[in-house]
C-alpha cells in the first residue's frame, strides 16, 4: 500500500508473553528528506478497530506517515496484538479463546514498551515521539503513567482525539449499548470481534458508490461523530483494511470503565470473587492480582514526558468534557498544550485528505525532537 519511492521495512517484535508483533518503518521521505541517515524518530499508534494501515491509506501529501517522512522523520507504525498485521503467537492459534485473552493492559504495558524499545534499538536514537490516535493515545497515557522509566524514552506524546473517560461518551450506539451492561457480555466473549476476514463481504458493499455515503454516515453517526471532510468516494480505500479485528476482552475493559460511573482510567477489573471466575485461563480476582478490591488506576499525574492534545470539536468519542478531564489530571509540568479543530470529527485525524492538523503536528514534533 506504500507508494513507489517510499522505503518500507517490516520489523518483528517478540513480546515477553509469546506474541509476534509487526511494525512498519518508513526511514526517510520520497519528495524531501529522501536520503538515508539519522533523523528524529516518531512512533504512530492506531486506534481501536484500526491498524497501521490507517496512517498510509491516502496519497503521499495526505497520509500522516508520508507527510512525516517527507518532513524529515524516521516513521514507525505499531500494531496491537491480534489485529490484521500482528497475528503471530507462539502458544495459541487465533481459533483458541486464550489467543484473545488480552486488553488495553497488555497493549500498554507489554506491547507498546517493546515497540518503543525496538524502534530505539534499531535507530540508535535516545528518544522518540509517540503519536496516538484514539485508543493509541490512551495506551501512551497508560504506559507512561504505570512505567516511569518509559518517560525517559519519549520526547513528546501527541494525542489525536484521545479517549480516556467514557463517562462523557456521546456516540449514540455505544452509549445505548453501555446501558445493557455490555461489560458482562464482553467479559464472557473470549474471542474475536469485528474480524475483517468475515466482515469483508459485507463491508465490500460499502465500497460501491451507491452505498458509500450511507455507510459512512451510519459509521460516523453510530461511533465516531460527523465528519465534514471525509469523502464517501474514499470508502473503497478505507474499507480495504477496516475493521482490523479487536479482542472482546479489550471491549470488556472499556465497557467496565464506562459502566462503573466512577470516572476511573484503570486496569482490567477481574472482580472480587476469588473462587471460580475463569479459572481455566488462570484468572484470579482483584485481591490476588492487584492486592486491592478495585483495580489500580492509571494515574495521569505521574506522567513526566510532555503531553500535547489535539482535539476535534465534533468528536463524539473523545468529547470536550473527556479532554478537559485529561488536562485537569495531567501534571502541569507535563501538559505541553492543546489545539482544538472546531470542525473536525474523530476520524478526520487519519482519514481526512487535507490533513489540516499536519502542519501543527510536524511543528510540535520538531519542537521536542532530541538535539
Amino acid at each position: 500500500m506504500v507508494p513507489e519511492g517510499y522505503p518500507i521495512e517490516k520489523h518483528r517484535v517478540n513480546t515477553e508473553d509469546g506474541w509476534v508483533l509487526n511494525m512498519y518503518r518508513i526511514p526517510h521521505g520520497k519528495y524531501r528528506n529522501n536520503k538515508p541517515g539519522p533523523r528524529p524518530v516518531v512512533l504512530l499508534h492506531h486506534g481501536i478497530t484500526l491498524s497501521s494501515a490507517c496512517w498510509t491509506l491516502l496519497n503521499a501529501n495526505e497520509s500522516s506517515a508520508y507527510i512525516l517522512a517527507d518532513a524529515g522523520f524516521d516513521v514507525w507504525m505499531a500494531n496491537t496484538r491480534g489485529n490484521t498485521f500482528s497475528r503471530g503467537n507462539y502458544k495459541h492459534s487465533y481459533r483458541d479463546p486464550e489467543y484473545w485473552y488480552h486488553s488495553m493492559d497488555e497493549y500498554a504495558l507489554i506491547d507498546l514498551p517493546a515497540q518503543v524499545n525496538t524502534a530505539l534499538a534499531v535507530t540508535g536514537a535516545p528518544k522518540l515521539a509517540v503519536v496516538g490516535h484514539s485508543q493509541g493515545g490512551s495506551l501512551a497515557y497508560a504506559m507512561l503513567a504505570a512505567m516511569p522509566e518509559m518517560n525517559e524514552k519519549v520526547s513528546v506524546a501527541a494525542h489525536l482525539g484521545p479517549v480516556v473517560f467514557l463517562d462523557f461518551l456521546r456516540a449514540p450506539f455505544l452509549k445505548a449499548f453501555s446501558e445493557t451492561r455490555n461489560d458482562l457480555f464482553f467479559y464472557n466473549w473470549l474471542g474475536e470481534l469485528l474480524p475483517h476476514r468475515y466482515l469483508a463481504p459485507y463491508v465490500h458493499t460499502c465500497r460501491d458508490y451507491a452505498w458509500s455515503e450511507l455507510c459512512m454516515s451510519a459509521l460516523n453517526t453510530a461511533f465516531f461523530g460527523p465528519s465534514m471532510f471525509i469523502s464517501p468516494d474514499d470508502n473503497p480505500i478505507i474499507f480495504q483494511t477496516w475493521p482490523a479485528s479487536v479482542s472482546g476482552r479489550n471491549m470488556a475493559h472499556w465497557s467496565q470503565m464506562l459502566t462503573d460511573s466512577q470516572l476511573r482510567f484503570q486496569r482490567f477489573d477481574h472482580g472480587t470473587n476469588c473462587s471460580s471466575r475463569n479459572q481455566q485461563f488462570g484468572e484470579t480476582c482483584n485481591q490476588q492480582r492487584y492486592g486491592s478490591l478495585q483495580p489500580p488506576e492509571y494515574d495521569l499525574s505521574q506522567i513526566t514526558a510532555p503531553q500535547y492534545l489535539f482535539e476535534a470539536g465534533l468528536d463524539m468519542m473523545a468529547t470536550n468534557e473527556d479532554i478537559t478531564e485529561q488536562k485537569r489530571r495531567l501534571n502541569p509540568s507535563a501538559f505541553a498544550g492543546a489545539t482544538i479543530y472546531e470542525k473536525y470529527g474523530h476520524m478526520d485525524f487519519v482519514w481526512d485528505r487535507n490533513a489540516r492538523h499536519a502542519v501543527d503536528l510536524v511543528d510540535l514534533l520538531y519542537r521536542y525532537a532530541p538535539q
